[in-house]
């Protein structure tokens, strides 16, 4: 059974807010770190968060967030602030140099990537293409 996912946005970077070394496969804010430690927090079991990319959506992909407990033999792992972030395998190539943050408003609550590789998005800023 898969562990809960949880809940991501894309946006399209126009004009990058940070210098991102290009080795990089994934930068976290500290509003992000903050989040996934409130995640993890009550949930001893797993190891940090997971993310993914699917086929989905009007513009072709999406991310996908679950709970982690392991990290899989081809899979990328992002250690930053005490937390710990596995990249899929399939999704390695297409987070690389992305800029991961949590945003919180009053009308909602999510985890956005900031990534230079996208080339567009559709208008609900759930899937994009790369």
């Amino acid at each position: 059974m898969a562990a809960p996912s949880v809940i991501a946005g894309v946006r399209a970077v126009k004009k990058a807010r940070q210098i991102i070394s290009p080795r990089a496969a994934l930068v976290l804010t500290p509003a992000a770190v903050n989040r996934i430690k409130q995640l993890l927090s009550d949930k001893p079991e797993f190891i940090g968060l997971k993310i993914g990319v699917r086929s989905r959506g009007c513009n072709g992909l999406s991310y996908t967030i679950e709970y982690a407990k392991e990290k899989g033999k081809f899979e990328e792992e992002v250690k930053q602030d005490g937390v710990r972030v596995i990249i899929d395998q399939k999704a390695q190539l297409t987070l690389l140099g992305t800029e991961m943050d949590f945003l919180d408003s009053k009308l909602s609550s999510e985890f956005v990537f900031n990534n230079p590789n996208v080339k567009g998005t559709c208008g609900c800023g759930e899937s994009f293409t790369v």
